[in-house]
Parts: structure tokens; sequence; C-alpha cells
């Protein structure tokens, strides 16, 4: 294993050399916040590996130049956590980056089709997952581990090749060029503000306003405190102790007792900062969570019915294409870009630009505009526009 800045450098010369290289990271993440590397594993295309010892390694300048590099294309399987703690680990900010799962959506495959699943289905490989729940950062590692870290990238470089083959039959390596650049967006890598994302809390799903407010600001002090000492979400304060204050909010800050999820120690410790956060809930002063935002009207009657027209037209032409709709957006993206056909400038929406735009955006605002109806193609039995 690689276990010095030197040969750390050799190994990212090499894959320059190479000019495409996989990547992947192995991590735990049980006990802290932050995921703590393990295992960082380069594969090349002749089917060798190589493994960088990170706990060892100090100085990670080399692999943010490898990372960054525009000329050398960086293999990873659903990169954008890969990608998330590689950034956080050395910096550099990713370029020409070809993500197997997600480009497996624009070649007749799943956009989330797992490893295992992808490498059986275009190259006849089957992995053994055997150790997906190893320590990674205990040492020595087994020979068993060291084998299944070679594996998750020596066929990298293979896979690409077949997913662009497939791709380029069916005339979207353009589309794929285009969709990779999203890797490069340099707001995927920051914090997020917690303030602007709801928080994921089991039991949330029905609550009135008053307690979805108390619930985002009790997820971001959590959110926060957690980052702080680098403590899993939980470890500062349950879901179920989130819920409990939610749905029965404290009158003062004594009213706040240790519970499940909040031991007493805990509680003594932060009982200020969450009835502060409660209190600040309550005040209703909470900022507008930016997916609620739009410049269309706001939703009328008919609004819900347009989307499931929307969605069952993106769908039939997507399944009649062999393209995974889930590329295409989400219900919320449809709802959102259905809301916003009227303002004075819907192209800032992504379904009007780029390869979705010229593949269903543009033919979705025409029908959202009276233009054209969704039919069935006798043919496909899929929806389809009839103009």
């Amino acid at each position: 294993m690689i276990k010095t800045t030197d040969a750390l450098a050799a190994a990212v010369r090499r894959a320059r050399e190479a000019g495409a290289v996989g990547v992947d990271t192995e991590f735990i993440w049980e006990r802290s916040y932050y995921p703590k590397l393990g295992v960082v594993q380069i594969g090349y295309p002749d089917g060798s590996a190589e493994l960088i010892d990170a706990p060892e390694i100090g100085d990670w300048s080399p692999l943010a130049e490898l990372m960054s590099d525009p000329d050398t294309v960086k293999i990873l399987h659903d990169a954008q956590q890969d990608l998330t703690i590689l950034h956080r680990a050395c910096g550099g900010l990713p370029k020409n980056i070809f993500d197997t799962q997600r480009t497996s959506g624009f070649v007749g495959l799943s956009s989330t089709i797992s490893l295992s699943e992808l490498l059986k289905t275009l190259l006849r490989v089957r992995l053994a997952k055997t150790e997906t729940r190893s320590d990674w950062t205990a040492r020595p590692l087994s020979e068993a581990q060291l084998q299944y870290a070679k594996e998750d990238v020596i066929h990298s470089v293979d896979l690409m090749l077949k997913i662009m083959e497939k791709a380029a039959a069916l005339g979207r390596t353009d589309w794929i060029n285009n969709e990779m650049r999203m890797y490069e967006e340099e707001s995927l890598y920051g914090e997020r503000d917690p303030d602007a994302e709801m928080p994921r809390v089991r039991g949330s799903g029905s609550l009135t306003r008053q307690q979805r407010d108390i619930l985002r600001a009790l997820g971001t002090w959590r959110e926060l405190k957690a980052r702080r000492r680098n403590l899993p979400r939980g470890f500062v304060l349950s879901d179920e102790a989130i819920m409990s204050l939610v749905k029965r909010p404290p009158q003062k800050p004594e009213d706040i007792r240790p519970m499940k999820g909040l031991s007493e120690r805990n509680a003594s410790r932060n009982r200020g900062a969450i009835w502060d956060a409660i209190e600040r809930g309550r005040s209703g002063e909470m900022p507008d969570l930016p997916n609620n935002k739009h410049n269309g009207p706001q939703p009328d009657d008919g609004y819900e019915a347009r989307v499931d027209l929307a969605l069952a037209f993106v769908k039939g032409s997507c399944l009649a294409a062999q393209l995974d709709p889930a590329l295409i957006g989400n219900r919320a993206e449809i709802t959102a870009f259905i809301l916003e056909v009227d303002s004075a400038c819907p192209t800032r929406h992504r379904l009007l630009s780029g390869w979705r735009g010229d593949f269903c955006g543009k033919a979705l605002l025409d029908l959202l505009k009276g233009q054209g109806s969704v039919t069935i193609d006798p043919a496909t039995k899929f929806p389809k526009l009839s103009v």
C-alpha cells in the first residue's frame, strides 16, 4: 500500500500518463459526522490497481492535482459521495469525471444501478461483495479486504469504454459529456446552509406549519453542532427526541428534560441552545426553502393534473428511447418546471437547457402551452406527444 506522499506522487504520475483511471474510496462513518478515509484506490487501464493507505498520508496535494487534471479521466461509480470525501481530504475541484452509475441511465439501464450489477450486465464480471461492512481504518487490512478494494477499480476503464460504445451507437456521446460536467460545479462540494434544507427526520411526514418550522430550527442547530464536534447527528440529538420536542414543545427551558435520544448530560449542557432553537421555530421567521420558490403563479386547482400529464409524457418518451426517466427529473423538479412555465424567464430551468431541452424539455413546454397532446403510441404502448 502507498504510505508516503512521494509514493502517492509516483502513482499520480502513472495515472496521468494512462489518461484514464478508476478511483474509489473506502471509509467508515459510524461514529463521526465526516467520513473517515481508510483507503483510496486507483485502477489503471491494464487492470492493475494501487491502494493508498489514507491514515498514513500527510500531504494529499498530488491527489488533488490528479482530481483537478482536465486531461485525465477519473472514473467513479455513484461519484458524488466519493468526490465530496476526496475534496474534503485533498482539495482540488474535480475535472473530467466519468460516473459509471449515472451514465448507465443513458444506455438503457438504471441510473442508480449497483456496481456489481453493472459489471455483471456489461462485462460479465461478478464481484464478491463480502467486505462492505469492514473497518477500513483498522490495520493490518486482510487479504480479502485488499482484494475487495482492488476489484472496485480494476474494471473501471473497460466499463467506461463499454458504456461509451453503447452511447455512441445511440447517438448520446454528447449527452453524457454534457451531463458529466455537473461534477465540476464548485457548489457541490461546499458545506450547505442547513436553513436552506428540510432536515431528514424519521416520523416527520405530517406536521403543522409551526411544527415544521420548529423541526427545521432544531435540525439546523443539530447539524451545525454535529459538524463542529464531528459527531453523528443522532449523537447530538436523536430523531425521536426531535419529534418529541416538535409535537410537545416545552413552555419554558426547564421543561426540556432527559428523554430517549437526549441524555441527562446533553440535556443539561444544551438546554439553552435547544430552547433558543424551539423559540426560533415558533417565531415564524424561518427563511423559505429554495425549493418552495418559483417565478410563476401560485399553484391552482389544476396544477397537479398538469404534473401527472407531464410525468406521463416524460416517462413515455424515456422508455421509448431506453433512457432512465430519473435523469430528466423527479416529481418535485417537474412540478417546479410547470409552476415556472408562465414566468418571465423559464429558460433558467435545467429541463430547457442542454440535452434535456433537446430531448423533451422544449416539447414539454409546448405541451403545457396547449400545443399538441399526449396519446398512446400503438407500436410501443408508451405515451407520446402528438402535434
